[in-house]
């Protein structure tokens, strides 16, 4: 991979994990907003609290597994240039066009897919819609 390639790769990383943490994380809110409520008055808003909790939740998870994907990347960049780009399963090239879109992939699409079967679930190749 080109020095050019290289810096084109690293300002994605940059920009995605920008863009990840401009956000910041989701504040769980208490379901509870009354200390001194005992039990629940309104099971629905329970319900629909404990519901956003999980999904706030299930956020922060999400974002703080891709701000690490990208860390990672990121050293692994930093340390070993030569070898960035090339899969670490197989250890053929990663596509440019996978990079620059997900410059975080450690992985080709084949050797993801084996990993992570459900991801894409029913197409088996790229001309499935032929």
């Amino acid at each position: 991979m080109t020095s050019r390639q290289l810096a084109a790769i690293r300002l994605a990383l940059q920009k995605q994990r920008a863009q990840a943490l401009s956000g910041g994380s989701v504040r769980i809110e208490p379901n509870r907003k009354d200390e001194t409520q005992v039990g629940v008055s309104d099971e629905d808003a329970q319900a629909l609290s404990e519901m956003l909790q999980v999904l706030n939740s299930q956020r922060n998870k999400g974002q703080a597994d891709l701000v690490s994907r990208i860390d990672r990347a990121m050293r692994k960049l930093e340390a070993t240039p030569d070898d960035f780009g090339l899969c670490e399963d197989c250890e053929e090239e990663i596509p440019q066009k996978r990079l620059l879109l997900m410059p975080h992939a450690l992985l080709c699409a084949a050797c993801q897919t084996k990993r992570d079967p459900r991801r894409g679930g029913a197409r088996k190749s790229v001309r499935d819609f032929d």
